[in-house]
């Protein structure tokens, strides 16, 4: 009789176990999938913004310097003025590369950590959208992970264009925190905008993309995510392990 019960709690909990495993490798498997389209369509981006973009502007600075060639060539008094269009042009075209190549990776997450990166990210936006931010910063960056700062920037990013784009905010709010005995660093950012019902996410047109990308991002580092809104503002709350898994920097 004893054996038959023992029997039949370890089958009952070895096929509960099997369904939990199953579970986790679905939700893995979703992730892995969502992750990719992420990447692809992050590449899409790039690849829009690089034809619309920087080949327009080579286009034409190549039929600049070709113009400024021909009146040299007749000794025109408009070449140089010609040349110094094409000079400008080519100026805006290095600033549109330094644009891009920062949007894929920051270069202040490389040379001086995570907390220098965001604050060149938080005036970039100030000097854009005209907004008042406040950035505290209370983090030993030499804590993170290269994987990890780069999700979190990812993250505020994210954060920010909403902001930007919905909240019709005046007062944005950073703070940058980590703990070495608790192994963890948050990320708060708050506005004072109009806020939202996050029930009805699916409603506003593109609000929803960002908070699921920084939703994926977090679940991906195994970290927690919180978002709460009213009429006085938003507030989004993320909180990651400061070493990624192995899993996680697949």
């Amino acid at each position: 009789m004893y054996n038959n019960n023992f029997e039949t709690v370890f089958a009952s909990g070895l096929t509960l176990n099997v369904s939990e495993r199953r579970l986790a490798d679905r939700k893995l498997q979703l992730l892995t999938q969502r992750i990719v389209t992420l990447q692809d369509e992050e590449r899409t981006r790039v690849s829009r913004e690089l034809h619309d973009g920087i080949s327009q502007l080579l286009v034409s600075i190549k039929f600049q310097f070709e113009l400024a060639s021909h009146e040299l060539a007749r000794g025109s008094p408009k070449a140089l003025a010609t040349l110094d269009a094409g000079v400008e042009r080519l100026a805006a075209a290095i600033g549109e590369v330094r644009r891009i190549s920062h949007d894929l990776h920051p270069s202040l997450l490389d040379t001086l950590g995570l907390p220098s990166a965001i604050g060149q990210l938080v005036a970039e936006f100030e000097q854009r959208s005209g907004l008042n931010v406040r950035y505290n910063n209370a983090l030993d960056d030499d804590l993170l992970d290269d994987s990890v700062a780069v999700a979190l920037f990812r993250v505020l990013q994210e954060a920010l264009t909403n902001i930007e784009r919905h909240a019709t905010a005046s007062l944005v709010q950073i703070g940058l925190t980590g703990s070495v005995s608790d192994a963890l660093v948050r990320l708060h950012v708050r506005d004072d905008g109009v806020g939202f019902n996050p029930r009805r996410l699916d409603s506003i047109k593109g609000g929803g993309i960002g908070l699921r990308n920084i939703r994926e991002r977090v679940e991906h580092f195994g970290g927690r995510f919180s978002l709460a809104s009213s009429a006085d503002g938003t507030q989004l709350d993320v909180t990651l392990p400061v070493r990624a898994s192995p899993q996680a920097t697949l």
